[in-house]
């Protein structure tokens, strides 16, 4: 199967620096990508370093699959860190199952200051699938996930990390208030 890719954006009242540092807190993914994330399809648990995540970092985490009882299975390696504008990490997944699904997955996210903020944009591109999941050989089906369902469930995603930042220089410049 070839590759596919979702391409999202947004802006944020955080800096770019800000959401640098949000997306290099591993655990801050937890939040975001799960606790503020439908309940369908969010990050269910998460291990990774406490320290900032670098080049060559390894996380891994559980998540939930629209419509299903099933749940990805993930480990993550950095691949790029360019402060404060570029983050960067491949996937290797597995959703087990009588055909276990396997599938690479590469996360790029990109940062731009702006005069009120910043503009984030989200890249998602599936680089490799093995055995992908029946509803996902459907090509009608597939072709209107990727279209349509990934995208409205990644913008939230991008939506709730602007937020996250946002809330996180709120908390600092109340921390900083004399």
């Amino acid at each position: 199967m070839s590759a596919r890719e979702v391409h999202v954006a947004t802006m944020s009242r955080a800096s770019h620096d800000a959401v640098y540092e949000t997306l290099v807190d591993a655990l801050s993914h937890l939040d975001w990508a799960g606790r503020r994330q439908a309940r369908y399809f969010r990050l269910l648990s998460l291990e990774g370093p406490d320290d900032p995540l670098g080049v060559g970092s390894v996380f891994s985490s559980t998540g939930s699959i629209p419509g299903s009882r099933r749940r990805f299975h993930d480990s993550s390696t950095v691949t790029i860190t360019d402060r404060p504008s570029v983050f960067e990490f491949v996937t290797e997944a597995t959703v087990s199952g009588r055909n276990t699904m396997e599938a690479t997955y590469r996360h790029r996210y990109e940062m731009e200051p702006t005069r009120d903020g910043c503009s984030i944009r989200y890249t998602l591109r599936q680089e490799r699938v093995v055995h992908p999941m029946l509803r996902m050989r459907v090509p009608i089906v597939r072709d209107v996930v990727w279209k349509f369902g990934l995208p409205m469930m990644l913008g939230r995603g991008l939506r709730n990390l602007a937020r996250a930042a946002e809330g996180h220089v709120a908390n600092e410049e109340r921390a900083d208030a004399p």
